[in-house]
């Protein structure tokens, strides 16, 4: 029995020695603090991951309200009805741009007109009643947590709230729109330009802080200004000067191009020189088709000289410049008019009996621009039906620049981007001057001198004295709507 006792003591004496061994004491602790120290650090990265969903969440309701609320007016000032299923998919599909989809992810996107939550609203006016002028947008979004698991069982639940009123006040038709999302002077009124805008307002998309400007000795009146970010300069309205307002859509966004493989014309059309008295009509009477197409530019330039273009007609200019100086006149005919231009006009066989000309560029050039001098004569009249309704000058979605715009030059142009309309009163233009990814200079002369004149391009410089006319009923036109939804909360 003695000499069992030694083996039985041996295991114990190694227990306690362990027991009292401390240089193992650190490594254990590390590493119960090094479960708190990930957790710590991974709570932290993940509070920046939310609170960036969070602005961003917030920035998708903004959206979602404001386009609903624009929605809710337009339908209200039309006369008509939208029902809330409708401001749903709305608001629904804005915000699913931003990635916030209903129903993805545990995503809710919860669109309420009226507000769930009046507080602070003020009561609506005619032609809206109680709070329905609103329209609240709701985006909620459960987190789950990842190394800050270690502290906490799940993830915070972020929601953000928009409410935005639908603004039927700011449903003026404009005439000039400024597509630019980005630069200063969007719309710029230089010099001593005095602009007036009889009964149609200025629309302006560019997010900068100038977007709209207007000079020290120029003036605009206008019926309304709407501008997504700021004005500097004094603009004079009747309806009111809105900023902070959503992007204007560009009605002719969904218009085609037109398209024709072979030229008509090869070498363009010159009537320049010392030469007086030139007239030509274009196309001929005897041309078959819809589609005229002239390539390497227009310039008329002589003194005294006409050129006359048939309606019913498109007209496309491809590459060079649709240049028209001097004392010269390009004239649309009007088949059995009074005007002796008019002897022996015929229509061509298209809808619409007007005239389109599309400026473009085969070969990746940049497109054929405009010179117009405010000493010519041009009248034209768009087409009020068919594919080009209401766009008499059409140029093509290429944005110009210094890589392509030596094509311009190469076929007869010259070599400049900006398109230059010499305005005055000796131009006509009934329908949309249409330039959407080019700039356009718009100078002198006291009309426009038609009764329904758009004019819609990247940027725009008004260096003269001009007025706008916007009576489009019957003109084919599309309409430039501004009507708006503005953020109250």
């Amino acid at each position: 029995m003695h000499s069992m006792l030694p083996i039985l003591h041996r295991p114990l004496r190694l227990l306690s020695r362990v027991l009292r061994d401390r240089r193992g004491a650190a490594a254990v602790m590390l590493a119960i603090a090094l479960s708190g120290i990930v957790g710590v650090v991974g709570l932290g990265s993940e509070a920046a991951a939310w609170y960036y969903i969070t602005r961003s969440m917030q920035g998708a309701a903004d959206a979602a309200a404001t386009s609903t609320a624009a929605e809710l007016a337009a339908a209200t000032s039309a006369g008509l009805s939208v029902t809330g299923d409708q401001l749903r998919s709305t608001g629904r599909s804005i915000a699913s741009t931003f990635n916030f989809r209903n129903g993805t992810s545990s995503t809710t996107v919860t669109v309420n007109n009226p507000p769930a939550t009046t507080t602070n609203l003020t009561a609506c006016t005619t032609p809206f009643t109680a709070f329905n002028c609103y329209v609240e947008v709701i985006i909620s979004q459960p987190q789950t947590p990842l190394l800050s698991a270690v502290f906490m069982s799940s993830g915070p639940t972020i929601t953000t709230r928009a409410v935005s009123i639908a603004n039927t006040k700011a449903t003026g038709q404009a005439c000039v729109l400024s597509l630019n999302k980005t630069a200063a002077a969007a719309i710029n009124v230089s010099g001593t330009a005095v602009m007036t805008f009889t009964g149609c307002s200025l629309a302006d998309n560019s997010s900068s802080s100038t977007a709209l400007t207007v000079g020290s000795n120029a003036s605009v009146a206008a019926a309304g200004a709407y501008v997504v970010c700021g004005v500097s300069g004094t603009v004079t309205t009747t309806s009111g000067t809105f900023t902070g307002v959503n992007p204007t859509i560009d009605p002719y966004a969904n218009v085609g191009t037109p398209t024709k493989s072979s030229c008509d014309v090869n070498n363009g059309i010159k009537m320049e020189g010392n030469g007086n008295n030139q007239s030509q009509t274009i196309p001929p009477a005897n041309f078959s088709g819809t589609i005229y197409k002239i390539c390497k530019g227009i310039k008329v330039t002589s003194a005294n000289a006409v050129l006359t273009v048939r309606p019913g007609f498109t007209y496309i200019v491809d590459g060079g410049t649709l240049d028209i100086g001097g004392n010269a006149t390009v004239y649309q005919c009007t088949p059995g008019g009074l005007n002796l231009l008019d002897i022996g006009c015929t229509a061509g066989s298209a809808t619409g009996g007007g005239v389109t000309i599309f400026l473009t560029a085969d070969n990746n050039g940049a497109p054929a621009n405009v010179s117009i001098t405010s000493q010519t004569v041009v009248t034209l009249k768009a087409p009020t039906s068919g594919p080009y309704s209401g766009l008499a000058i059409y140029q093509d979605r290429i944005t110009c620049t210094s890589g392509n715009n030596s094509n311009n030059t190469n076929n007869g142009g010259n070599g400049q981007c900006t398109n230059s309309l010499g305005g005055g009163a000796t131009m006509s233009v009934t329908g949309a001057l249409y330039f959407p990814k080019n700039a356009t200079d718009y100078s002198g002369g006291s009309a426009a001198g038609a009764q329904c004149t758009q004019l819609i391009a990247d940027t725009i410089t008004f260096s003269g004295n001009s007025t706008f006319n916007s009576t489009c009923d019957s003109a084919g036109t599309k309409t430039i709507s501004t009507t708006q939804g503005q953020l109250t909360m």
